[in-house]
């Protein structure tokens, strides 16, 4: 009787190819070079789990595994005849992993979605980080400060890991994070910027979290600690941490031009300009129109000066030189403002994240009597909180 055909189209599966040689042996001077370039963290990109710890106990473990980018088996993931045998011990042919990354590695055999390419692309990027951070000099630690409020019905999720991410990578590895982050997560506060009684209360709570978590961590050092501050809250909250952080301590002041506070590395990003037109002499309270972000309106009732971007939009500041530049430009316009006879400031701003911080940490004690944030609430500005 003849033999049965078997319609390929039918429920039977291909058989999937046979490992043909024995798993390679990867030698212990390979292993520990591999651990010291990839610093014992999972070289899989997004992922740099240290791999020297049990994930959930942290108990002190190796819980690395070696994966194969080029498989040691032609019949495995990107093998190759001739070359998973001539490549299965090289270390510039194997990744450190953690358990899942190795699996995502490894999942569906000659099938998997990953290229040998793609793999060995993420092990150079992540071993060439690990040496310039080996290689940085002039390194400082600086405490994240992260600050959020809820902006309208806005609810901001800050990640400190992201902070710690833009920190390393805006400074090219120059600043590196305290084991400490100080998160002021007022995030799910009990009223809303559009409530009479938010801004009062608000100041309290930033005011206490300042004076027993900030300002401790600042006296503890000697004054000289350097902090990196990201917030996400109305703009009278962020001029009230500059307020009350001032510019004595030295700080990086992060922003949100793109995605998790990365800086613009572009070479072709625009700087921004400003201008304003200040008279010799003007009246000892004016009100101080700052459009930065967007066009400010002009509030009525006062002598208005105003301190404009030719271009104002969101996304104006994209690099920390943009940031440097901002604070050179505004602390002439408070100069000049201070020369004209001016003594009580309204400030009515359309600003970033990062700006409004500065402007808060430009407020010099001596050099204004009072100065008062208003916010923009349409079809008004809506007075908020006397700064000084």
């Amino acid at each position: 009787m003849p033999a049965r055909k078997v319609s390929s189209r039918g429920g039977a599966k291909p058989k999937a190819l046979a490992r043909t040689v024995e798993r390679a042996y990867i030698s212990a001077s390979v292993r520990r070079d591999l651990w010291i370039a990839a610093a014992g963290r999972c070289e899989f990109r997004g992922c740099c789990k240290p791999v020297d710890r049990d994930f959930l106990t942290k108990a002190k473990c190796k819980v690395g595994e070696y994966a194969h980018i080029i498989a040691d088996s032609p019949a495995g993931p990107r093998g190759a005849q001739g070359d998973s045998e001539r490549l299965s011990a090289d270390p510039s042919n194997l990744m450190l992993a953690c358990f899942d990354c190795h699996a995502r590695i490894d999942r569906d055999g000659r099938s998997n979605e990953f290229t040998a390419e793609q793999l060995r692309s993420m092990k150079r990027e992540h071993e060439a980080r690990i040496q310039l951070i080996y290689s940085a000099s002039g390194v400082v630690e600086s405490t994240p400060l992260v600050m959020s409020f809820p902006v309208g019905a806005h609810v901001p999720v800050i990640e400190v890991r992201d902070i710690h991410y833009a920190m390393l990578t805006n400074s090219n590895f120059k600043l590196f994070p305290t084991s400490t982050a100080i998160h002021i997560d007022q995030s799910n506060f009990h009223l809303q910027d559009n409530d009479p009684d938010f801004w009062r209360n608000a100041q309290r709570a930033l005011t206490q979290q300042y004076e027993q978590r900030v300002l401790p961590a600042l006296t503890t050092r000697g004054g000289a600690a350097h902090l990196t501050i990201a917030g996400f809250a109305p703009i009278p909250m962020l001029m009230k941490l500059g307020t009350l952080i001032g510019d004595k301590t030295p700080a990086a002041i992060l922003d949100l031009p793109s995605e998790k506070w990365l800086w613009d590395t572009r070479d072709t990003c625009p700087e921004p300009q400003y201008a304003y037109d200040m008279p010799a002499s003007l009246p000892r309270e004016v009100s101080a129109v700052v459009s930065i972000s967007g066009k400010a309106q002009h509030p009525v009732g006062r002598v208005v000066v105003e301190f404009e971007a030719m271009a104002p939009g969101r996304g104006i500041i994209r690099k920390d030189s943009h940031l440097q530049q901002f604070r050179t430009s505004f602390n002439a316009f408070l100069q000049h403002l201070f020369a004209a006879g001016v003594r009580v400031v309204h400030i009515h701003p359309a600003t970033p994240l990062s700006v409004s911080i500065e402007i808060g940490r430009m407020l010099l004690p001596k050099t204004f009597e009072e100065v008062h944030v208003w916010e923009w609430q349409a079809p008004d500005w809506k007075p908020t909180l006397r700064l000084k």
